[in-house]
């Protein structure tokens, strides 16, 4: 059996490098999608700024207010949640605590990614451990614990995904179709019945004036009421393992469902009424992991499976489902974008590539190898600095050259 992982992205113009400074507090960006609001129109390289250690696994970043976040295991029995500089790579603070190393069929270690809300950080640990902390400090606010807490059954591996703010809630994917607890104290608002969770992250969508939350189980994904659960649709998407780790991607009515598996993916409509119905159904793109992004109509997306023939970045058309290019080069690596459509690639034997997305084939301008090992978490640009890592914990931030 393949790994599970949840865990959970350019055409270069002439002159000056445009980049608008801009946060990435969130799992997949500002928007959730993956899209950075930088652009990095007229980037003309990339240098190593530093580099740090934050133990086994592939939880991804959260950079806010000048510090980064991401979690590791030190492949005993102890997870940490770290606090870095974005200038130097400096700890600012760690906060580590008792969590199983999690091996169930690849070498474990942390998958779910920190969430940043003003001036406090949430982070989920596999087991259940779900922490409020002080950003600036690390200082804990509140813990809670899904399991003992709230009657949650642990996942088969682990709760994961990344803690998701709505207004005052905190929204988690934890049994059948969510939990929503008080942000400000971790008291229970709202949960769903147990169940068995998936991997993906809570996922927001808005419908004729109701805000709505997607969350994926081991059947499917369920739609529900943000502010109170109450479910709206589901739709079921059985596959191998009970492996649903890739977030949604929406446009307008449309929604796009991928796993991996030889799974494949779907796009269903939705205008509001009733269920969502099915535009088409195929085995062309597998995203096993990681998300795609959507541009000007075209997903990209690693799809396949780790180590499987044929895995690496494809690109889609969303309305026909029809497969445009795939690059077998990049492995079961990992995608992020720009603003004005560049693809920031993470290959996953550790080339980070940088090129404009586009239906006619991926060709990148800038290249730069900044790791080894595995790499299977997807980049992030924040500030003008491009942050990556690998299974084995290694961190490495690139400051982008005009």
């Amino acid at each position: 059996m393949k790994t599970v992982c949840v865990i959970l992205l350019m055409n270069l113009g002439l002159g000056t490098l445009s980049l608008r400074s801009a946060d990435w507090s969130q799992w997949r960006g500002p928007d959730a999608n993956g899209i950075s609001k930088e652009s990095l129109e007229g980037i003309s390289g990339l240098e190593e700024v530093w580099k740090a250690e934050a133990g086994l696994g592939f939880s991804g970043f959260v950079v806010a207010n000048g510090r980064v976040f991401t979690m590791g295991h030190d492949g005993k029995e102890t997870d940490t949640v770290w606090c870095f500089d974005a200038e130097s790579g400096k700890v600012i603070w760690k906060h580590s605590y008792p969590q199983p190393l999690g091996d169930l069929y690849y070498p474990g270690g942390s998958t779910g990614t920190p969430t940043v809300d003003g001036e406090v950080v949430y982070s989920l640990a596999r087991a259940g451990e779900l922490f409020c902390f002080e950003a600036a400090s690390g200082k804990v606010k509140w813990k809670k614990q899904l399991r003992d807490d709230f009657g949650y059954d642990m996942p088969a591996w682990g709760f994961t995904g990344s803690p998701k703010v709505y207004g005052s809630l905190l929204l988690l994917n934890a049994g059948d179709a969510g939990l929503a607890l008080r942000k400000e104290d971790g008291s229970e608002v709202w949960k769903s019945k147990n169940g068995e969770a998936s991997y993906s992250a809570p996922y927001l969508v808005h419908r004729d004036g109701t805000d709505l939350v997607i969350f994926s189980n081991k059947r499917g994904y369920t739609c529900v009421e943000s502010k109170n659960g109450k479910e709206w649709w589901r739709v079921k998407w059985l596959t191998r393992y009970g492996v649903n780790a890739a977030d949604p991607v929406t446009d307008g009515e449309h929604i796009f469902i991928s796993s991996g598996y030889d799974k494949g993916a779907t796009l269903v409509k939705w205008d509001g009424q009733g269920k969502p119905k099915t535009v088409w159904k195929n085995r062309e793109m597998k995203s096993q992991m990681n998300a795609c992004v959507l541009i000007d109509g075209f997903l990209y997306g690693v799809s396949g499976n780790e180590g499987q023939d044929g895995t690496g970045l494809k690109c889609l058309e969303l309305v026909s489902g029809e497969s445009k290019w795939v690059d077998t080069s990049v492995g079961q690596g990992a995608v992020a974008a720009t603003e004005g459509g560049r693809l920031i690639v993470l290959s996953e034997s550790g080339e980070l590539m940088i090129g404009k997305a586009s239906p006619e084939g991926f060709k990148p301008t800038v290249k730069k190898k900044v790791m080894g090992g595995k790499c299977w978490t997807a980049p992030v640009l924040a500030n003008g600095k491009i942050y990556c890592r690998n299974g084995n914990g290694q961190v490495v931030c690139v400051k982008v050259k005009s």
